[in-house]
C-alpha cells in the first residue's frame, strides 16, 4: 500500500507542477496575442493618420502651385502690357 501511496503522491506532485507551466504559457501566448493586436491597431491608425496628412499636404501643394501659376500669369500680362504702352511712346521720340 505504501508504494501505491507514494505513486499517487508522485503523480499528483508532477501533475501539480505541470499545471501551473501550462498555465503560464497560456498567460504568455494570451499576452503575445494582445501585443500583436494592439501593434496592428496602433498600425493602422498610424496608416490613416499618415494617409490624411499625406492628402491634406497634396492639397496644400497643388493650391500653392496654382496660385503660382496664376501669380506669373499676371505678372507676364503685366510686363507685356507694360511693354507694349512703353513701346510707342519711345517710337514717337
Amino acid at each position: 500500500m505504501m508504494i501505491r501511496l507514494s505513486l499517487a503522491a508522485s503523480s499528483l506532485a508532477l501533475a501539480g507542477l505541470a499545471a501551473p507551466a501550462f498555465a503560464a504559457e497560456t498567460v504568455g501566448q494570451a499576452a503575445s496575442s494582445a501585443a500583436t493586436k494592439t501593434g496592428h491597431a496602433v498600425a493602422e491608425t498610424g496608416r490613416t493618420v499618415g494617409h490624411g496628412a499625406a492628402e491634406a499636404g497634396r492639397d496644400v501643394g497643388h493650391a500653392t502651385a496654382e496660385a503660382g501659376r496664376k501669380t506669373g500669369h499676371a505678372v507676364k500680362r503685366g510686363a507685356r502690357n507694360t511693354k507694349a504702352a512703353v513701346k510707342p511712346a519711345s517710337s514717337a521720340s
